[in-house]
């Protein structure tokens, strides 16, 4: 019997392009996001994005239990295209993974850290750890390649 292995190319594609949840967030331009954003969180972390997706962890129960008893959700954001970031921690055009799901209302992700406001259509699905851990050697591989350049 041939044993099976799933690859991260094969992580990747369906955590990129299996079937998800369709969400909306504001649909807002980016400046008047920007402009609303600096109003509402002036004293808070916050990071404008597009083409997100809302990655539900699929974590073993005793690390979902140290989450849940953080009060936080498994529940972590990614976007390849980061619009604006208020401290400057990413630049336009960044990809970003927020931590762990604070809170999340209509177009507000908030992590411990930031909160994010989600711009446009997005999606929300299940992941495994291996595949978040192929996402981000994805990202970091086609950043090594960018500075070749």
């Amino acid at each position: 019997m041939k044993t099976m292995s799933v690859t991260d190319t094969d992580l990747l594609g369906d955590l990129l392009f299996g079937a998800a949840h369709t969400l909306w967030g504001s649909r807002l331009t980016d400046d008047d996001l920007i402009r609303l954003a600096r109003i509402t969180f002036k004293e808070q972390h916050f990071c404008i994005v597009r083409h997100w997706m809302m990655l539900d962890m699929m974590l073993p129960e005793t690390v979902e239990r140290e989450v849940k008893a953080q009060g936080l959700t498994a529940t972590i954001l990614y976007s390849p295209l980061t619009v604006f970031d208020s401290e400057g921690t990413h630049r336009p055009g960044e990809t970003v993974f927020s931590a762990y799901l604070l809170d999340f209302d209509g177009c507000i992700f908030e992590s411990q850290d930031t909160v994010y406001v989600l711009a446009g259509r997005g999606f929300r699905k299940f992941a495994s750890v291996p595949a978040l851990q192929a996402l981000r050697a994805y990202k970091d591989a086609a950043i090594g390649s960018q500075s070749l350049f």
